[in-house]
Protein backbone atom coordinates (compact mmCIF):
# COMPACT_ATOMS: atom_id res chain seq x y z
CA UNK A 1 0.00 0.00 0.00
CA UNK A 2 1.31 3.43 -0.92
CA UNK A 3 0.47 7.01 -0.04
CA UNK A 4 -0.45 9.49 -2.78
CA UNK A 5 -2.25 12.74 -3.61
CA UNK A 6 -4.92 13.05 -6.30
CA UNK A 7 -3.74 15.66 -8.79
CA UNK A 8 -6.29 15.22 -11.56
CA UNK A 9 -8.57 12.92 -13.50
CA UNK A 10 -8.12 10.93 -16.68
CA UNK A 11 -10.69 10.99 -19.44
CA UNK A 12 -10.66 8.34 -22.16
CA UNK A 13 -12.68 8.09 -25.36
CA UNK A 14 -11.96 4.35 -25.56
CA UNK A 15 -11.01 1.96 -22.79
CA UNK A 16 -11.09 -1.71 -21.88
CA UNK A 17 -14.61 -3.01 -21.31
CA UNK A 18 -13.74 -3.92 -17.69
CA UNK A 19 -13.16 -0.20 -17.00
CA UNK A 20 -16.55 1.02 -18.23
CA UNK A 21 -18.25 3.15 -15.57
CA UNK A 22 -15.10 3.42 -13.45
CA UNK A 23 -13.32 6.69 -12.63
CA UNK A 24 -9.63 7.00 -13.37
CA UNK A 25 -7.61 9.53 -11.36
CA UNK A 26 -4.05 10.80 -11.64
CA UNK A 27 -2.17 10.13 -8.37
CA UNK A 28 1.18 11.61 -7.32
CA UNK A 29 2.98 9.08 -5.05
CA UNK A 30 4.19 10.61 -1.76
CA UNK A 31 6.91 9.91 0.77
CA UNK A 32 6.05 9.72 4.49
CA UNK A 33 7.03 13.40 4.88
CA UNK A 34 4.53 14.43 2.17
CA UNK A 35 7.08 15.17 -0.57
CA UNK A 36 6.65 13.82 -4.10
CA UNK A 37 8.08 10.35 -4.75
CA UNK A 38 8.46 9.58 -8.44
CA UNK A 39 6.12 10.14 -11.35
CA UNK A 40 2.31 10.32 -11.23
CA UNK A 41 0.32 7.20 -12.04
CA UNK A 42 -3.23 6.50 -13.16
CA UNK A 43 -5.39 4.65 -10.61
CA UNK A 44 -8.97 3.41 -10.54
CA UNK A 45 -11.04 5.06 -7.82
CA UNK A 46 -13.08 2.91 -5.40
CA UNK A 47 -13.45 5.54 -2.66
CA UNK A 48 -14.92 8.64 -4.32
CA UNK A 49 -11.63 10.53 -3.96
CA UNK A 50 -11.21 13.99 -5.45
CA UNK A 51 -8.51 16.46 -6.43
CA UNK A 52 -6.24 17.32 -3.48
CA UNK A 53 -7.23 14.25 -1.43
CA UNK A 54 -4.47 12.21 0.17
CA UNK A 55 -5.15 8.57 -0.65
CA UNK A 56 -3.89 5.05 -0.11
CA UNK A 57 -3.43 3.05 -3.29
CA UNK A 58 -2.27 -0.44 -4.18
CA UNK A 59 -0.41 -1.59 -7.25
CA UNK A 60 0.34 -4.79 -9.11
CA UNK A 61 -1.94 -7.82 -8.62
CA UNK A 62 -3.39 -6.31 -5.42
CA UNK A 63 -4.98 -3.56 -7.54
CA UNK A 64 -7.59 -5.99 -8.90
CA UNK A 65 -8.62 -7.38 -5.47
CA UNK A 66 -11.28 -4.70 -4.71
CA UNK A 67 -13.17 -5.83 -7.83
CA UNK A 68 -13.31 -9.55 -6.99
CA UNK A 69 -15.13 -11.87 -7.36
CA UNK A 70 -17.56 -10.14 -9.78
CA UNK A 71 -14.91 -8.25 -11.74
CA UNK A 72 -11.76 -10.30 -11.20
CA UNK A 73 -10.51 -9.47 -14.69
CA UNK A 74 -10.50 -5.69 -14.21
CA UNK A 75 -7.58 -4.26 -16.20
CA UNK A 76 -5.76 -2.14 -13.63
CA UNK A 77 -2.23 -1.68 -12.32
CA UNK A 78 -3.21 0.76 -9.52
CA UNK A 79 -6.37 1.21 -7.44
CA UNK A 80 -7.25 3.78 -4.77
CA UNK A 81 -8.47 1.86 -1.70
CA UNK A 82 -8.76 4.61 0.92
CA UNK A 83 -8.88 8.35 1.55
CA UNK A 84 -6.69 9.63 4.40
CA UNK A 85 -8.58 11.73 6.93
CA UNK A 86 -6.97 15.21 7.08
CA UNK A 87 -7.86 15.45 10.79
CA UNK A 88 -5.72 12.42 11.65
CA UNK A 89 -2.66 13.75 9.80
CA UNK A 90 -2.91 17.23 11.36
CA UNK A 91 -2.41 15.78 14.86
CA UNK A 92 0.63 13.69 13.94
Amino acid sequence: MRLGRVIGSVWATRKDASLEGRRMLLVQPLRADGSDAGRPTTALDTCDAGPGDTVLFVTSSEAAIPFQPQHALTATDATIVGVVDPESTAKA
